[in-house]
């Protein structure tokens, strides 16, 4: 029984010898300190409310709080869109009021060269109408020119340049032949600035044309249609804010400074005589690509892999186009005109030599 004693005496007995000593600092446990609440320790409590917490009385009242400083504000003050029609009344419009003013100014003779299918006030040769459609396609172009360009370089002449140069105008039998282009953007997009060339050689300056919808119109801008859009006084209207206008407003609003520049200055000069639905849906179409409203990669990608003349080509179709709306509309009295204007703008693609430059004074 002592035995048994000894035994459960020393396994119950801590041998201190074979202890781990403590080291020299030893940091207690902390002792916290509980919050006394008026109801015990702890209390109930709730995540801030949101607005995603509120019902639907409470959410439909707060959002027409929000709303309501706006509640009359309109994000498109006085939009007018112009289509097909609009921009096709203002050409006859613009043709018309220089026919009355040619018919008031020149001779019986040299009246009837520049209007040869009026038939109320000139004889009208056999075979004048396919004449003068013919005449779109007779281009005078140059092979070699080592003057300045358009935007200060190179001119690399593909269906990918992109951003580069062109070759300077040509001259014209037709047209002024000045540069009224303030060359703000030559260096930014010189296929702008050549097609801005163009488009302020074709353009009259400032006045009211009588039937034009759009009323006062300076360089091409209309008092009641882009300018009311844009809410600018067009009557005080420069060059200089004018290719702002067509900068912002139809190059860059409608992708097609994205365009290589064999082409996007034909694009936008298009949009100019037929508004840009017009011009954007033919032109997809002449692409051979799915019909709409709009220049995306698709385009610029067809217009890449286009195997062919896609500035000549492109004019043909605008060519055939206008010969139709002229006939249809206004018994071919604008298509001299109209034809000239073709024949311009082949001569003045970004890519093509002039045969007789025509260069900023």
């Amino acid at each position: 029984m002592w035995r048994n004693i000894f035994y459960v005496w020393c396994m119950c007995t801590p041998i201190v010898v074979h202890a781990r000593p403590l080291p020299d600092v030893v940091v207690p446990f902390p002792n916290p300190q509980a919050i006394s609440y008026a109801n015990g320790y702890l209390q109930a409590t709730t995540f801030p409310k949101t607005v995603a917490d509120l019902g639907f009385t409470n959410w439909m009242a707060l959002k027409n709080r929000w709303y309501e400083p706006f509640k009359n504000m309109d994000a498109y003050h006085g939009l007018v869109v112009e289509g097909e029609e609009e921009f096709m009344e203002r050409q006859m419009a613009q043709a018309e009021l220089e026919r009355v003013s040619d018919a008031e100014n020149m001779s019986h003779d040299e009246y009837c060269d520049n209007y040869p299918l009026d038939e109320e006030n000139c004889v009208v040769p056999s075979g004048m109408l396919d004449e003068i459609i013919a005449s779109a396609d007779d281009a005078q172009y140059g092979t070699e020119y080592s003057g300045p360009t358009i935007g200060g370089g190179k001119v690399i002449a593909n269906n990918s340049t992109h951003g580069g140069s062109c070759w300077p105008a040509a001259k014209s039998s037709d047209f002024k032949n000045q540069v009224l282009t303030t060359g703000q953007y030559e260096r930014v997009a010189p296929a702008f600035e050549k097609a801005m060339i163009t488009l302020f050689r074709k353009e009259g300056e400032c006045g009211i044309i009588a039937g034009d919808p759009c009323g006062y119109t300076c360089y091409g801008i209309g008092e009641n249609c882009l300018g009311k859009n844009l809410g600018i006084n067009v009557r005080t209207l420069t060059r200089a804010q004018a290719e702002t206008i067509y900068y912002n407003s139809f190059w860059q609003k409608y992708n097609v400074g994205i365009l290589p520049d064999v082409i996007s200055g034909d694009v936008f000069l298009a949009m100019m005589a037929s508004g840009p639905q017009t011009a954007i849906s033919q032109f997809r179409k002449f692409l051979g690509i799915t019909n709409g409203y709009y220049l995306g990669a698709d385009a610029v990608a067809a217009v890449q892999n286009y195997n062919g003349d896609i500035h000549n080509r492109w004019l043909d179709v605008r060519k055939e186009f206008l010969v139709q709306v002229a006939a249809k509309k206004y018994n071919n009295r604008v298509l001299n005109g109209w034809m000239r204007a073709i024949k311009l703008k082949r001569e003045n693609g970004c890519h093509v030599i002039p045969q007789e430059p025509l260069l900023r004074q």
